[in-house]
């Protein structure tokens, strides 16, 4: 039944994207996320630096989270005729009409990805994991397929990527995520620094500890024991403690010290002084920022079974790693962190490019497709 259903649905897709695809062509490309509601950082400076080059190009930004699968039929229809009229479209995720589509889009599509560097299993890596996708089903939905260019942060670890997408390594090409520019940007760094200390005054007083677990697809059996166990470990009368939610996190602090800030409000990374994170690609962000990063690992036999990951957060990560907050709050007191070896393990995974922004990397590699490549 899944099959006929799925089958049925990519026949519709590929009738009404035929239909569009009669509709006049614009110089546009449109990226697509699964990601949020709200237009990704990394889309709005794609449109930044596009209709301001020469050149102009049009971007158009879809970004709608699929909480309702009927409800979401509207918005893949609006993919569809954005899609068929645009010069090439551009995701951060994985879109379920691109990959119904998949070989009958005539343009480019080009894959960005929503994280940096090299750190779990995903896509056809993740199968057969408590985390990941089942494979039956991947392969029916066209999971990550049609895309004929992927960005990676580091050629380092292009084995492992190629892998999850199933791709050809020849349709990797090294460029950062657009938001590391803001992250290397110092008037940036500082214009938000002081946008959240306007907001949240408190802040002021003492140094800033932001904790930002990453997401689980299953919440560990003592999440909720864990973060107050931390918190509790917090000298709150010489540091902040704010809680930087996952986008797609249900998790939720209720301790009247800690400062809550969310992500669509501000990038709290921006006030930290020390970082406390798990298994998120969050640390490479704080390396380009030379924020201290300590890792805290709660569930860690759990979620490495659960998971699967690309590296060895115990031996390749050079922050301390364990689940005991107590060592934690006593390394960020003696400000005990090497922040020579993680710069050198921020740069296995982060290249940095030169001459050009990565924006501009990223839009330019997209504009050439665009220009250049047809299907046929």
């Amino acid at each position: 039944m899944r099959r006929v259903t799925i089958a049925c649905a990519a026949n519709i897709l590929a009738m009404l994207y035929a239909l569009c695809s009669l509709l006049p062509t614009h110089r546009r490309f449109v990226c697509i996320s699964r990601q949020s509601d709200s237009d990704p950082v990394d889309f709005q400076l794609i449109k930044e630096y596009c209709e301001r080059r020469e050149p102009a190009w049009e971007v158009a930004i879809l970004a709608k989270q699929l909480r309702n699968p009927a409800a979401y039929l509207l918005e893949m229809i609006r993919q569809v005729y954005y899609i068929a009229t645009s010069r090439a479209t551009v995701l951060d995720s994985y879109c379920i009409v691109v990959g119904l589509l998949h070989d009958r889009i005539k343009v480019p599509v080009i894959q960005i990805w929503h994280s940096l560097g090299n750190m779990k299993r995903f896509g056809y890596t993740a199968f057969g994991t408590d985390e990941g996708h089942s494979e039956a089903t991947a392969r029916l939905m066209h999971m990550h397929e049609g895309y004929d260019a992927i960005a990676i942060s580091s050629m380092s670890f292009a084995d492992e990527f190629a892998a999850a997408f199933n791709a050809d390594k020849s349709k990797l090409f090294e460029a950062p995520l657009p938001r590391v520019d803001l992250l290397l940007s110092e008037g940036h760094r500082t214009q938000q620094r002081e946008a959240i200390l306007a907001a949240y005054p408190q802040l002021h007083e003492r140094k800033t500890i932001v904790y930002c677990p990453t997401f689980r697809k299953q919440p560990a059996a003592n999440e909720a024991e864990a973060a107050q166990a931390l918190i509790d470990a917090v000298d709150f009368n010489r540091f902040n403690f704010v809680y930087k939610p996952h986008p797609v996190s249900k998790q939720v602090i209720n301790d009247p010290r800690v400062i809550t800030i969310p992500c669509d409000q501000f990038d709290a990374l921006f006030v930290a002084d020390y970082i406390i994170s798990d298994y998120s690609t969050v640390i490479y962000e704080a390396g380009l920022l030379n924020i201290p990063v300590y890792l805290y690992a709660y569930d860690w036999d759990s979620y490495r079974e659960k998971r699967g990951l690309t590296i060895d957060f115990e031996n390749d990560v050079p922050a301390l790693f364990t689940g005991n907050p107590e060592e934690i709050m006593h390394a960020i007191e003696n400000n005990d962190f090497d922040a020579q070896a993680y710069q050198t393990f921020e740069s296995a995974n982060v290249s940095l490019p030169e001459g050009a922004s990565c924006t501009e990397v990223v839009c330019e590699t997209i504009i050439e497709a665009a220009t250049t490549r047809k299907r046929a």
